[in-house]
């Protein structure tokens, strides 16, 4: 190959020119001193290639070559050879196959990212031509564009491969090398396991189940939610709350909670009311509350509390309380509700926890719909989490 972007060889072939090229000449090329030969790469070369109908361009290497004693022939797809003319970089990207390099002379750097970095690097998206590739121009990477890529090397490995040495590269495992002027390296590719479970009937669901994983993990991470809540973790330790205490107070005494009255409940309580109570009046007038302060309540509230002032709301303010779950409640909201819903169905009885779904949803002419609005603003959050998968995992957005 043949570089438009000086040492630097990126997967997007508009960034470099292959060249047909004997290998005696390629090889007076690099030994000869000029001009011409500062950007020359001898990259993925076949040596052997299993199934192959065609013969490798350097078939006739293979048998100066020793496998591994740890490979299996029968296993091994493709054997390559490397060779840089100067001093050279690769782009970050990874391979579908298991990989080891093995270095015969002059020296790699290999830097290494597991597939769960991958929100840190950018991948291109699916349908591209490169699209094992990051979109990172990691010499000049612009921050602004890719702000994530910052913290792409506290994920990383860096390891030094010198020559009569070699680095085992798993499969879908990202990776940026450095070669040294005049190095030549031999690399040989198999499938893993799972890979070989591919291309069957079963793909579609386990790309469904891939996803519900990644969107599972994508929904609680703190990325999904709204800037202003990073500071509200610590004020939960700073109040004293902790929901793996919370446990020791007893969340099944509702006793008299239809006599609840704001004067029943705590001074943070009562704030907590008043933003909820504010936040309806806005929504009810079709305006919008900034930097959503009910969610920032719901995650700032233990659920002893949050269930206290919901039965409070259901006794004094019930048109309220039916305004925040049919109106006031967004995507993120309504995720973080029911977190606590689930929360206080791990600490309460089914019996007091049923008592209290009933009378929450009492202030509604129709539970279902309130049970319907909860739903859609929750498909909502999930659909903005599945989008955010899509972009740090596939390079590509739903919406």
């Amino acid at each position: 190959m043949v570089s438009t972007d000086g040492s630097t060889f990126f997967g997007d072939i508009r960034s470099h020119e292959r060249v047909a090229l004997p290998f005696r000449e390629y090889l007076d090329m690099v030994l000869s001193p000029g001009e011409h030969n500062d950007h020359f790469y001898l990259a993925q070369v076949p040596i052997c290639v299993k199934d192959s109908t065609e013969k490798p361009p350097l078939a006739s290497l293979e048998s100066e070559i020793s496998l591994p004693e740890f490979l299996d022939e029968d296993a091994v797809s493709n054997i390559n050879l490397w060779m840089s003319s100067t001093s050279s970089r690769s782009s970050i990207h990874y391979d579908p196959y298991h990989n080891v390099l093995g270095v015969v002379t002059g020296q790699k750097k290999v830097t290494l990212w597991p597939p769960d970095a991958a929100p840190y690097l950018y991948p291109k998206p699916l349908y591209g031509e490169a699209s094992n590739h990051s979109e990172v121009n990691f010499v000049e990477p612009d921050y602004q564009k890719y702000p994530r890529f910052r913290d792409a090397s506290k994920h990383s490995r860096v390891l030094v491969v010198d020559a009569g040495s070699a680095v085992f590269i798993p499969e879908g495992w990202f990776h940026q090398v450095d070669s040294a002027a005049l190095t030549i390296a031999v690399n040989f590719w198999w499938a893993s396991k799972q890979s070989c479970a591919f291309d069957t009937p079963m793909d579609a669901y386990y790309l469904r189940r891939i996803l519900v994983s990644l969107l599972d993990a994508e929904k609680v991470n703190k990325q999904q939610l709204p800037m202003q809540f990073t500071y509200i973790v610590l004020q939960r330790s700073m109040l004293g709350w902790n929901p793996h205490v919370d446990v020791e107070i007893d969340l099944d005494d509702v006793q008299g909670a239809e006599d609840l009255t704001v004067n029943s409940l705590s001074p943070l309580e009562t704030k907590q009311l008043h933003v909820i109570l504010s936040c309806v009046a806005v929504a009810v007038n079709n305006g919008n509350c900034e930097d959503d302060p009910i969610a920032s309540v719901f995650l700032n509230t233990s659920p002893r509390s949050l269930r206290r002032i919901f039965l409070t709301m259901v006794t004094t303010f019930p048109r309220s309380l039916e305004a925040l779950v049919l109106h006031a409640l967004s995507p993120v909201a309504a995720e973080l509700l029911t977190k606590q819903f689930e929360e206080m169905d791990s600490i309460a009885s089914e019996a007091s926890q049923a008592e209290f779904y009933k009378r929450f949803y009492s202030v509604f002419d129709d539970s279902s719909v309130a049970m319907a609005a909860l739903l859609d603003r929750k498909e909502a959050f999930a659909s903005k989490a599945l989008d955010s998968v899509m972009e740090k995992f596939l390079g590509c957005k739903l919406h």
